[in-house]
């Protein structure tokens, strides 16, 4: 169990097709050094068949920006994922 006090916490914004999104959440969370720690329901994205999938993992700064690089390699075209602001 980590110490939630030393570990930063990120929001990571997936947005594509709703059939990959649980499979980007995996990738993420299996990728080394991260723990997701939770996780919105789908929301559609209006005027288009894609969803926004939003996380919250804690890790490293290096560990999320791998995490996110790796994923990001998998997802199908025109799928994003991204570190969000605030």
């Amino acid at each position: 169990m980590r110490d939630a006090g030393a570990v930063p916490s990120y929001r990571i914004n997936y947005q594509g097709p709703r059939e990959h999104a649980v499979e980007a959440a995996r990738v993420l969370a299996d990728a080394d050094g991260i723990e997701l720690t939770a996780s919105q329901p789908f929301e559609a994205k209006a005027g288009s068949e894609d969803v926004v999938l939003r996380l919250t993992v804690e890790g490293s700064t290096d560990d999320v920006l791998d995490a996110v690089a790796l994923t990001r390699g998998q997802l199908p075209p025109g799928a994003t994922i991204e570190i969000a602001e605030g």
